[in-house]
């Protein structure tokens, strides 16, 4: 029961998140009486929490790192807020033609957020996120780019509760 109610809770959240990104990239008309809300990461994670009914890490993500290349690289990760405030580091090292992950938890040192990431990686890596719940298991959008030897990696959408 408790997996069925954050599975319902999620996938509105995932589908705001995106357009809401959409929304912030397009101009919107300004309404005289249109209400303004201001929901941050602290109050959906109260409002997971009150769906669940539990106080546990139940939901994570997975920032999935895949080396192209032969030779073993680091990624070095940092998070944020659903304000820009950066939430933690993470780092790891993929060998050549590996794969490694790191989750928001480990990003976040287990606190509860939700946000996004950026992260840097030398050489040539492919990433990839998952979003891990009981009974759920979402892929999500990942946007990078290559530089002068370097991969730039944002996950736009990243949570752990």
């Amino acid at each position: 029961m408790r997996s069925a109610l954050l599975h319902t809770a999620l996938i509105p959240f995932l589908s705001l998140g995106l357009a809401a990104v959409s929304a912030a990239q397009s101009p919107i008309e300004e309404h005289e009486s249109a209400v303004v809300i201001d929901r941050g990461s602290v109050d959906l994670l109260a409002d997971l929490e009150d769906a669940t009914h539990l106080d546990a890490d139940v939901a994570d993500t997975a920032l999935v790192f895949t080396n192209i290349g032969a030779n073993r690289t680091g990624v070095w990760c940092r998070a944020y807020d659903s304000d820009g405030n950066i939430v933690g580091r993470a780092d790891t090292f993929v060998p050549g033609n590996g794969l490694r992950y790191l989750r928001a938890s480990d990003l976040s040192g287990g606190t509860d957020f939700v946000g996004s990431a950026v992260c840097k990686a030398r050489g040539r890596v492919e990433a990839s996120v998952v979003f891990l719940a009981p009974s759920a298991i979402t892929s999500l959008r990942v946007e990078q780019q290559m530089r002068r030897g370097v991969t730039k990696i944002r996950f736009p959408v990243i949570a752990s509760y």
